[in-house]
Formats: structure tokens, C-alpha cells, sequence
């Protein structure tokens, strides 16, 4: 008797958990399809209030420490040339030593502690240097200056050695390629010119700057700028040419120059295709001149030779 009692206990307890179980299921259920509708009617609004042209607010925002963070292109403005520097060799110099009017010149700014991107930059101008057939130091300079008021000669020196090691077709890299420290006056007077915007993050105790090449006249003259980290060596020609303003390159490295325009969507120099076709033009008048002249030349001689076969009247 008390088995057949028990048993259906243990079975009704057994049913009412299942039951319960089944109740939360649903009640789960129905809160997880709430949920959903909210998010479905939430994106369906937000897509009918962008149709209707209202402004929604994105999180699209850079971080603090990135703002402001960029290159302002001052094309045409010109670096001081009696700005005290000091180079790898512990020597103080002034910027005209590197602008000394005879060699366009390529200016980056750079810090021997940075961790990542100055490393990269660094490098692979370094790898394009090496596939370039003009030679640093007789046809252009590169001036390095550390964005970094506290960084040591002999740290600086240390950086310019590494790089030099991997210039072996660049012999006057040594004299060509000139690694400087400034004080902070000096640093922010030379990037306000080249627009470099750049900040210190005093917890990370390194700076957030963005990657530039800047080129420069003999004068000191900025004539064009490379925002990419990774630059070809033909593109480095062509600027390099076009800074140059006569000075570098042969009469066909300026001619090829000719036929290109900078484009800043692309960061890159590219066929112009107005002046390919207006040189396209000019050479089939020519080729036509040359074909034409002989037929000309011809038919005045033919006429001529007529003339003279002509048997003159008799006076009579």
C-alpha cells in the first residue's frame, strides 16, 4: 500500500517540474521574440528616418588620441633656412644646410623610439631608395628629424646606421642622408610649416603621428607630398624630378614628368591623358609633313622641267 502511494507522487512532482520547465521555455521564448521585434522595428526605423533625409548620429568618431592626428598639405610654403639643428655627428647646423639651393630633398619626420609605424616607413623608403636609378646624395638629400625632443645624438646615430646598412648601391647615403635632433621650438616651427599634425600620449609615453614624405625644393620650396607609407621608386623619380625644377633628372626624365599630373585621390602621378593625346597629334601633323614634303618637292620640280621643254614661238 504505501508503494502504490508514493508512486503517484513521484509522478505528479515529476509532471509539475516539466511543467514548470515548459512555462519558463515559453516565457523565455516570448521575452527573446520581444526582443528581436524591438530590434527589427528599431533598424526599420532608423532606415525609413535615413530615407526621409533626417539626421542620425553614427559612432563613428575617432578616439581622442587619434583626433587631429593628420597632414595639412602646404604646398608652396617654404621650411626657414636658419633653423638650428643638430645632426648624428653631434654638429649644429642650421636647415640651409641641407637647402642649399643646389639638390631637392626628402623630408620625414620620425622618432627612433617609435614602436611600429616609423619602423615601416623607414623601411620601405629605404627599399625603394635601393631601386632607384638616382643616387642620394649627388641628385637629392633626405633630412630625418626626430619629432622627439629628448632623443640623444648617439640614438639618432644609432637609427641612421641601421638603414644606411641596406643602401649598398647608394655610396653618398652617408653625407646624403642627413638624421637630425632639434629642440621643441624648433620640431613644432618645422611641422606647423610642413603641416604635420602630431600628439604626445603621455600614457602609452609615445606620440600618434601619421606617415609623410615631403618634398622639397633646393630652396626649401614644399612641392609635393606621399601620405602612404609605401611609395615606388618611379613615383619618387617623378617627385623627385618635379621638386627638383630642372635640376634632376635627364631631358626625357622632365619630358616623361610632362606627360604625368599628380593625382591626390590616388596619391600617385599618372598619365595625363590630354597631353598624351595633344603629343599624339603634334607627331601625326609631322609624320604627315615628312610624307607630304617629297610630293611637293616633286611636283615643283616636274612643273619646272615642263617649263623648260616648252619650245618658245617664232617671232613671225
Amino acid at each position: 500500500m504505501r508503494v502504490n502511494q508514493t508512486q503517484p507522487d513521484r509522478r505528479a512532482s515529476h509532471s509539475t517540474g516539466m511543467s514548470q520547465r515548459f512555462h519558463r521555455f515559453v516565457a523565455m521564448a516570448a521575452i527573446c521574440g520581444c526582443v528581436c521585434a524591438l530590434s527589427v522595428s528599431g533598424n526599420l526605423m532608423a532606415q525609413d528616418q535615413a530615407r526621409m533625409g533626417a539626421d542620425i548620429a553614427l559612432n563613428n568618431g575617432l578616439p581622442p588620441e587619434a583626433q587631429g592626428v593628420t597632414v595639412d598639405q602646404n604646398l608652396g610654403k617654404t621650411i626657414r633656412l636658419d633653423l638650428p639643428i643638430t645632426d648624428s655627428n653631434g654638429r649644429a647646423i642650421k636647415t640651409g644646410y641641407v637647402f642649399d639651393g643646389k639638390l631637392p630633398t626628402i623630408v620625414t619626420l620620425n622618432y627612433s623610439n617609435c614602436p611600429m609605424l616609423c619602423s615601416i616607413q623607414l623601411n620601405k623608403l629605404t627599399s625603394a631608395l635601393g631601386k632607384l636609378d638616382l643616387k642620394l646624395g649627388t641628385d637629392f638629400r633626405i633630412l630625418t628629424l626626430s619629432i622627439d625632443p629628448t632623443e640623444t645624438t648617439q640614438r639618432i646615430a644609432e637609427t641612421k646606421a641601421r638603414y644606411l646598412d641596406d643602401l649598398n648601391n647608394q655610396p653618398e647615403a652617408e653625407s646624403g642622408w642627413v638624421f637630425c635632433t632639434a629642440k621643441q621650438p624648433i620640431i613644432t616651427q618645422i611641422a606647423d610649416t610642413l603641416g604635420f599634425r602630431y600628439k604626445y600620449d603621455r600614457v602609452n609615453k609615445q606620440y600618434n603621428h601619421p606617415a609623410m614624405l615631403a618634398f622639397v625644393s633646393p630652396t626649401g620650396v614644399i612641392t609635393r607630398y606621399s601620405l602612404d607609407i609605401d611609395f615606388p621608386a618611379d613615383q619618387i623619380k617623378l617627385a623627385l624630378v618635379e621638386a627638383g625644377e630642372g635640376t634632376v633628372g635627364s631631358p626625357v626624365d622632365q619630358f616623361i614628368l610632362w606627360c604625368y599630373s599628380y593625382d591626390p585621390q590616388s596619391n600617385s602621378y599618372t598619365p595625363a591623358a590630354w597631353k598624351i593625346m595633344r603629343i599624339c597629334g603634334a607627331g601625326f601633323l609631322v609624320i604627315m609633313l615628312i610624307c607630304l614634303v617629297p610630293y611637293w618637292v616633286g611636283r615643283k620640280r616636274t612643273a619646272a622641267d615642263e617649263t623648260e621643254t616648252v619650245p618658245t614661238p617664232d617671232p613671225v
